[in-house]
């Protein structure tokens, strides 16, 4: 591995951070590229296909892309599964027209972040896993 990219350097740690934000709000727009439905404007039948391609698809890619990241960095490696759920809230808040207005405001903002917590608990199982295994094995740089 180059030692750009070593693990024990804080610039690896900022790139792995960017990377897992980066699949997040990749997961979102390929979703979105692929149902027709987006974020704002989703009804019906769409909704539902966006839905289960979520679940079915992007949660499963990010939990990869988490338990990878938790192999090679170990150390507090629940940051690797919350990340990418960070930046689709992120991505949903400052490209949003709907949510935030009507009667909630802001706290539907609130609602959503907490959604996207629990949306983020099977990716930071498996960085968690992942980094136990490492540790275990003893491959942690």
């Amino acid at each position: 591995m180059p030692a750009i990219i070593h693990s024990g350097m804080p610039f690896a740690k900022v790139l792995y951070l960017g990377m897992t934000a980066l699949a997040g709000i990749l997961a979102v727009v390929l979703m979105t590229l692929h149902t027709g439905c987006s974020i704002d404007d989703c009804i019906g039948a769409s909704l539902e296909a966006y839905r289960i391609w979520y679940w079915l698809v992007a949660i499963p890619g990010l939990c990869i892309v988490s338990a990878s990241l938790g192999y090679v960095s170990p150390r507090k490696a629940w940051i690797w599964g919350l990340a990418p759920l960070v930046a689709q809230w992120l991505w949903e808040v400052l490209g949003s027209t709907t949510v935030g207005t009507g009667n909630l405001g802001p706290f539907a903002h609130v609602v959503v972040l907490a959604a996207y917590a629990l949306s983020a608990i099977p990716g930071v199982i498996a960085a968690e896993i992942a980094a136990y295994l490492s540790r275990r094995k003893g491959t942690a740089v």
